[in-house]
């Protein structure tokens, strides 16, 4: 006898189409790139797009697999699997464990929907970001090659070591050295992104904007070592008229998760440019 099917959710639905576009235009790009490239025909390739649509991969299928699941009366199949794996794998001594974590995964399938969405939506905005700075440092790389960082900080610290060492003053030492300290040549992910966007074909304007969404999507991110709670100032951005907001001590909110889709979208259109910015080469 087949279960009976309901009606898929309207909400959902949006979301998957959104997620398929995204995917076929990072697909895409990331196929004309490599051509671009001259990877030869058949030959396995990776590039940014092609790590950007291994992220949407995962939140596309979590959304199909809820929604298909979803449509079913009492979710299909779903008690069977449970009174089956315990069948095949019961111990007397987890009974009560079984018993609590049974009633929260009912609880999990019914109430908790918004939690699940947001939990995955989370991860797909540390993952985009984390495959955006992995390629930015790609990038980062090659223009060292021809626009080599100034030598600033060599220079301060070869002054601040020749002060300490000329000095005969204890505190002056002292205040020398502490100084000395706070200089390091740790190049971080931020300043990474800034200096390759520096040179990107970027009007003033746009730069801005671009600079400003970088940050938001970077704090997204961050957000994950509090649980997805933002510690820092508020602020906020809309993408396809649809604000994110970062509230000081609050979780992301928007009140239309394709928010998250739209902004990966625009990731992917800055990074567009960044990298036409360093390597002169068109994506699409």
């Amino acid at each position: 006898m087949h279960a009976q099917v309901n009606k898929f959710d309207t909400n959902n639905k949006e979301r998957i189409y959104n997620l398929l576009v995204l995917k076929g235009e990072a697909l895409l790009k990331g196929q004309f790139l490599a051509m671009r490239q001259e990877v030869s025909n058949g030959e396995e390739y990776s590039n940014f797009f092609t790590a950007i649509s291994d992220q949407i991969d995962t939140l596309l299928i979590y959304f199909l697999n809820d929604e298909i699941s979803a449509s079913l009366d009492d979710r299909g199949p779903l008690r069977s699997l449970i009174e089956e794996v315990k069948k095949d794998h019961y111990i007397d001594e987890h009974f009560k464990r079984l018993e609590y974590a049974e009633s929260d995964l009912r609880t999990l399938f019914a109430n908790k929907t918004d939690f699940i969405i947001g939990s995955n939506l989370l991860d797909f905005k540390v993952n985009t970001f984390s495959a955006f700075e992995k390629y930015i440092d790609e990038l980062y790389e090659i223009l060292l090659l021809t626009n080599p960082r100034s030598n600033k900080k060599e220079m301060k610290l070869i002054k601040l070591i020749q002060k300490y060492s000329e000095s005969d003053n204890t505190t002056e030492m002292q205040s020398t050295l502490e100084q000395i300290k706070k200089i390091s040549f740790y190049v971080s992910s931020a300043e990474k992104i800034e200096y390759v966007l520096s040179k990107s074909s970027y009007e003033k304007p746009e730069l801005d904007k671009a600079r400003s969404f970088l940050n938001f999507y970077r704090n997204q991110r961050n957000s994950i070592h509090n649980l997805g709670v933002h510690r820092g100032t508020s602020q906020s951005v809309t993408v396809s008229d649809i604000e994110i907001k970062l509230d000081t001590d609050k979780p992301s909110y928007t009140t239309n998760h394709n928010s998250a889709i739209f902004a990966c979208r625009e990731l992917m259109g800055i990074y567009e440019k960044m990298h036409l910015g360093v390597t002169g080469e068109v994506v699409f």
